[in-house]
Order: structure tokens, then sequence, then C-alpha cells
């Protein structure tokens, strides 16, 4: 990593990460937040690809000021796509299993929220698709600090854009 500075850098960027997930979202979004959180560690403990995290808080502030639950889709899938990419630097497959584990507790959460069967199909797909083009386009690149921000981003819009199907 990098010194105790780092270190407490990068936990104080963790903790205020999931203190503002947890404050302002709650538990749902406080889990989904600590999935990304532990991938992070286990893969790469600099503050710059955690510093790729802190735009998914965009998310959590448009749920909070227009109090629109459905917010909650694309911060999820922002979340597994920057799981996804930073295991994808090992292979694609691991990428996709990673953001995966971050779709499978995001489907688990919707379900105990009382989401239909349909909109879970729908919602799984969506991930599906999301999740395979993030993960091509990163390998296709190889280059973590020049796609990924854009990647994120697109990723989680194009979670926003399919609320209307």
């Amino acid at each position: 990593m990098g010194g105790p500075v780092a270190t407490a850098g990068f936990l104080i960027v963790e903790l205020a990460f999931l203190a503002a997930a947890h404050i302002f979202g709650g538990p749902p979004w406080t889990l989904l937040a600590m999935i990304a959180l532990l991938a992070q560690i286990a893969t790469d403990l600099r503050l710059g690809p955690l510093a790729l995290l802190v735009p998914s808080l965009a998310w959590l502030a448009l749920h909070r000021v227009t109090g629109d639950r459905e917010l909650f889709f694309p911060f999820a899938m922002y979340l597994a796509t920057f799981v996804a990419l930073l295991a994808a630097a090992r292979g694609t497959w691991r990428g996709l299993l990673a953001g995966g584990i971050v779709v499978a507790a995001f489907l688990a959460i919707r379900r105990l929220q009382d989401a239909s069967p349909r909109v879970l199909a729908v919602e799984a797909g969506v991930t599906l698709m999301i999740l395979t083009v993030a993960v091509t386009a990163y390998a296709a690149s190889g280059k973590w600090a020049a796609v990924a921000p854009a990647i994120l981003v697109l990723a989680s819009l194009a979670a926003y854009a399919s609320l209307a199907l």
C-alpha cells in the first residue's frame, strides 16, 4: 500500500463511503457498498481505484433528494461493474463472477423487497448484459485508468435507462 498515511487515507475513504451509504440509503445500500469495499481490499489497496467508488454516491444523493427507490439499481450496477473491473484484471471470467456476486446480493435484496419475478428477471437480464459489455470493453483495452471511469459511468447510466423497461 504505501505507508501509514496512505493506509489512514484508505480507511477514512472506506469508512466515509460506508457511513454515507448507511445514513442516506440504509442497510441495502450499505450491504452492496460493503461487498464492493471488500473486493477492493482483496484486490488493490490503493486510493486511486477506491476513489472510483465515490461517484456512485451520486445515485444515493439523487435517491435521497427525489425519494426514488429505483435509483438503487444504477447504484448497484455501478458497484457491480466496479467489482467486475477490479477482478477482470486477472481474467474475464473472474470479472464476470466477481460482478455477479454484487448482482446476486442485489437480486436477493430485491426479492426481500418483494420485487415481482418479472421485475427480477428483467433486472437479472440487464445486469448480465451490462456486466458482459463492461468486462469485454475493459479486456479489450486492458488499461484500468484509461477506461474504468467511463465504463463505470456508462454502466450505471445503462442501468438507469433500463428502468424504463
